[in-house]
């Protein structure tokens, strides 16, 4: 326990200054902190926000952390939870002895678990569940904030209660809370009594929001820190020590930053830091490019660049209260924990930015890109033109006077005129500086416009090839007078506008290709308009997108749904007989060419390539009507809405990479900026772990072998694959060895094998996820299921054992009659088989039969219920459960006698077993009542509820037989309830609202059936 302690000594107040001095450095205060914070550019941020309908039943998150398999823990105000991308279930069981359950922190234990802080003590979530930590009496009460537990070397961890400091260890006995400080130093520094923080350091020391102050604690010496040291007095909620170094502190309306090796803190604070609300909770978090990140009233402020961006209601986040908790993910995903609102998972944090009409965008509806400048971008939208500027979110429409159409090309020539298309068949130019000029108008639907090498602009159309020509050029008119659209030179006429030309580009050895819909069509300088020969790309294949790549290799997509890898034979001639020296690497002259199919199986599929692109890097970016296809040679990976694309129906054409590298891909929901795209193909991780494994509703181990003795329940497995995106294409293959060698494959998180026989089994499962082009390792769980006893080695050996005895019985005494012998120990053998056999027929009708009636007893009928009602659950099929009672049943017995009673029941059961079908199941339930399992019979419908009601009357139709000679009259009522598919309710509370609709049936007047959906 620490004893001893350096304090620093107090600052001492500053001179006063005069007013003026004071109003100068107010003033130049606000200034500077109004320089430190500027709004985000007014993107749209890829949100989601999980609420009661995922499972999490309280809004105020106050603490996330991310175990090492990748699930979330999420502390609540009441209850602690875990998402692992698939559900939210709740971690503490109702049966933890547990006062209060508002998780006050969380804090990673260093060991693969979880250390839980709540306002009611201390826990740890392990391997095993959540533990309540016992720490005397009475219990520790954590303080409410960020970073109130912090986990030690030792094992322990350090907890900031209401009253102090403690250190958490375990000795012989179990758990051990002591206070951090001796009592000495506690008296003589009372801020002990008043921590709001607490910081481990890897080389021991502590720092801690001590009273208004902050507090060092290295080598059983204590140092304040204060207002000479650059903090203004807060009572400081959360403290950081950034990768960098830094080491940066959060209070109600403070941020302030100590930096590397710096003796001083920095004033960091944004204007109206808090300024609203009082907060316990003050978050800091450090996300995977350095920077740091807060709440603010009303989102989330991040520091880059030396100034705070701010992210709010005006990029579509809505914090409620505000935010308690940040976590970044694995995956770099930014996770939110609010106050009220739920949890807020921010989809593609790193790496998608979203541009819509809400920004100032004419029109969601984005057709094509052009880069102005390096940071600028033109947009052609479905309702004209518009310049964006991505820094500052300034958009600026430029759309020609009059003219709103939809713009199906953008492009500037060689010359530096701007040149726009719309699908109205309207072309437009707008030379440097000046206006809108309308060259032609009536052209057929424009698709692309691509500049022509040598000037002029290349038009292709849903119904021909065109060309501008160059101004001063031999087809471009007068001088002065605007120029003309021909079709393509070198091209018959009648083919140049019969041909459907959907997409373009021109290669860096100078070469211009389009995809049209007789294939591909090339022209360079020197051949002009050629039709080259593609070899292994068949005859008449309408060739729909052409991408080309940096070392002349072109990418193709053709209307069949298959792309093309096409390249330069370089062991042909080119067609002019020359050896394709005329092109900078001979990749892209006039040779032959050999086109290769590409094998991006299931995760292309059927859908639509709308566009190509060759990146920088030698990737491969293909954008779909459904999500965005990206390859660099490796597996290939599918991005969409759930990786932050801000709409999966991707536009044609509209996929450009700028200056900076970053990627603009546009949908019909607004245009999509992938930042930084090198990052966006780090492998994904995903494993599965097994979760629950119950046999016959006990849990059974996880992370070891295990025997079990045969029953007939069932065996149920559960896993958890956590990933918290591209889940659609997400499924699990799995066997059982022991009983099937065949992978089987299921999109659920769970699977039942029923009454499994005695054996050694090995159940083994993987995840396959084919948008993130991986596959887990294996996870496996070895177990024994021991065979029942008239199967066990020993039985079997007595059984032999007994028959060879007899054998050499038979043998001795019969010796002189062998033939007749033989057939008698045949015969002998032949009826001990048989009465082996039929003892286990008769055990296993005694296990599951009632004695009286001949029903199925309580356990068989239960556990027939459970297994149709699972079914039910799956979504397979609905299922109905009828309890029967009947009617006046103690007054038979008390009238007629004991046997009278017995022989209604009897007669009974052999009534509705003739009105039932072969598979529904009727089992005593108790007394005079019997449970009816019903499957694949829906209460919805009317045919349904007409044949229970059919059921309910076919006792008392006939009087019965109880052997006096005086038939007895008798009736019985009924309580029904149908279980629909998907039903989550437990058989236990099934089985109570069939009672209560019994209940009601007998208080209605009897002889009836009650029926609840």
């Amino acid at each position: 326990m620490p004893s001893s302690a350096t304090l620093a000594p107090l600052a001492s107040p500053a001179p006063r200054r005069s007013a003026p001095i004071r109003f100068a450095r107010w003033i130049l205060g606000g200034l500077l902190a109004g320089a430190l914070v500027a709004a985000a550019p007014a993107q749209d941020l890829a949100l989601t926000t999980h609420t009661q309908s995922d499972g999490l039943s309280n809004l105020s998150v106050t603490a996330m952390v991310q175990l090492p398999d990748g699930r979330l823990v999420i502390g609540t105000e009441n209850g602690l939870y875990r998402h692992d991308g698939a559900r939210i279930t709740r971690i503490d069981a109702p049966d933890l002895p547990l006062v209060n359950r508002h998780i006050s922190s969380l804090a990673p234990d260093g060991r693969g678990g979880v250390w839980v802080g709540m306002i009611s003590g201390l826990a740890r979530l392990g391997p095993q569940g959540l533990e309540v930590i016992a720490t005397g009496s009475p219990a520790l009460s954590v303080r409410q904030g960020h970073r109130t537990i912090a986990a030690t070397a030792d094992g322990g961890v350090l907890v900031a209660a209401m009253d102090g400091l403690y250190t958490v260890r375990r000795d012989g006995s179990g758990w051990r809370a002591t206070p951090a400080f001796a009592p000495p130093l506690r008296d003589r520094e009372p801020s002990l009594a008043d921590i709001h923080a607490v910081l481990v350091e890897p080389d021991g020391s502590w720092w801690l929001g001590c009273g208004l102050a902050l507090c060092r604690w290295r080598d059983g010496a204590l140092t304040r820190f204060g207002e000479r040291d650059g903090l203004k007095p807060a009572r400081w909620g959360d403290l950081l020590r950034t990768r960098d170094g830094a080491l940066w502190a959060r209070g109600q309306t403070q941020v302030a930053r100590q930096a590397p090796g710096a003796d001083r803190f920095e004033d960091l604070t944004p204007p109206r830091l808090g300024d609203s609300t009082v907060r316990l909770h003050l978050p800091l978090a450090e996300d995977a490019q350095g920077h740091v990140l807060t709440s603010s009233d009303d989102g989330v402020l991040r520091w880059q660049s030396g100034r705070w961006t701010r992210f709010g209601a005006e990029h579509g986040l809505d914090v409620g209260s505000g935010v308690h908790a940040i976590l970044q993910d694995r995956d770099h995903d930014l996770w939110l924990g609010t106050a009220g609102h739920g949890l807020v998972h921010w989809r593609g944090y790193e790496h998608w930015r979203q541009w819509t009409r809400r920004q100032g965008v004419p029109s969601d509806d984005l057709w094509t890109f052009l880069e102005e400048a390096p940071g600028r971008m033109w947009l052609g939208t479905g309702n004209g033109a518009a310049l964006l500027d991505p820094a500052s979110g300034r958009v600026d429409v430029r759309t020609p006077g009059g003219t709103n159409d939809q713009v199906g090309g953008l492009a500037r020539d060689e010359a530096g005129q701007l040149w726009m298309a719309t699908y109205s068949g309207q072309l437009f130019r707008q030379r440097a500086g000046g206006a809108w000029q309308r060259v032609a108008k009536g052209l057929p639907l424009v698709f692309v416009l691509q500049p022509a090498l040598g000037g002029g602009m290349w038009v292709g159309a849903d119904r021909g090839l065109f060309f501008v020509p160059p101004a001063g050029g031999a087809a471009s008119g007068a001088t002065g007078a605007p120029p003309r659209v021909v079709p393509a030179p070198g091209m018959a006429v009648d083919r140049a506008k019969s041909l459907a030309v959907f997409s373009a580009c021109t290669s860096p050895q100078r070469r211009t290709w389009f995809a049209t819909s007789a294939g591909l069509i090339a022209h360079d300088e020197a051949h002009g308009v050629t039709t080259p020969a593609i070899a292994g790309l068949p005859d008449g294949l309408s060739i729909e997108k052409v991408a080309c790549g940096r070392d002349g290799t072109l990418w193709v997509a053709s209307r069949d749904h298959r792309l093309w890898r096409v390249a330069s034979d370089s062991g042909g001639n080119n067609s002019d007989g020359s050896d394709g020296s005329d092109g900078s690497d001979g990749s892209d002259g006039g040779g032959a060419w050999r086109a290769a199919a590409l094998q991006p199986g299931e995760v292309l599929g059927r859908r639509t390539v709308m566009a190509l692109l060759s990146d920088r890097r030698g990737w491969l970016w293909v954008t779909t009507d459904d999500g965005v296809l990206v390859w660099n040679g490796g597996p290939w990976r599918r991005f969409d809405d759930s990786n932050g694309l801000g709409w999966n129906d991707c536009n044609q054409n509209a996929l450009v990479e700028d200056a900076a590298g970053d990627i603009w891909i546009g949908t019909s929901r607004g245009a999509t900026q992938v930042i930084a795209p090198e990052r966006l193909l780090d492998p994904a991780r995903v494993a599965l772990h097994l979760t629950r494994v119950t046999r016959d509703q006990v849990s059974m181990p996880l992370d070891r072998a295990w025997t079990a003795d045969w029953s007939a329940g069932a065996l149920e497995i559960a896993w958890a694959a956590p990933v918290f995106r591209n889940r659609a294409t997400q499924q699990v293959r799995y066997r059982l060895r022991g009983l099937d060698e065949q992978w089987r494959t299921t999109a659920h998180e769970d699977v039942v094998f029923p009454a499994l026989p005695g054996g050694r089994y090995v159940f083994e499962a993987r995840v396959e996820n084919i948008d993130l082009g991986l596959v887990s390792e294996l996870a496996s769980l070895p177990f024994e299921i021991r065979p029942p006893w008239w199967r066990s080695a020993w039985a079997l050996a007595a059984a032999g054992a007994l028959a060879v005895a007899l054998i050499a019985l038979a043998h001795r005494w019969r010796v002189r009659a062998w033939v007749r012998r033989q057939r008698e120990l045949e015969g002998l053998v032949g009826r001990r088989t048989a009465e082996l056999k039929a003892s286990y027929e008769q055990m296993r009708t005694l296990a599951l039969t009632d004695g009286l009636t001949g029903a199925m007893n309580r356990r068989a009928i239960t556990d027939l219920a459970a297994r149709e009602i699972a079914r039910a659950r799956r979504g397979d099929a609905a299922v109905t459960l009828m309890l029967i009672d009947i009617d006046h049943f103690k007054r038979i017995n008390d009238t007629h006698g004991h046997p009278a009673g017995d022989a209604v029941l009897t007669q009974l059961v052999l009534r509705l077993k003739a009105t039932m079908r072969d598979y529904d199941a009727i089992g005593r339930w108790g007394g005079e009542e019997f449970l009816l399992v019903l499957p694949g019979l829906s209460m919805a419908q009317e045919q349904g509820r007409r044949r229970a009601q059919a059921l309910q009357r076919c006792i008392g139709d006939q009087p019965f037989d109880i052997g006096t000679g005086t038939p007895l009259a008798a009736t019985c009522s009924a309580g029904v309830v149908g279980v629909p598919p998907a039903c989550d309710e437990s058989l236990e509370a099934l089985v109570a609202r069939a009672d209560a609709a019994l209940y009601d049936a007998k208080h209605g007047g009897r002889d009836r059936a009650v029926i609840v959906s």
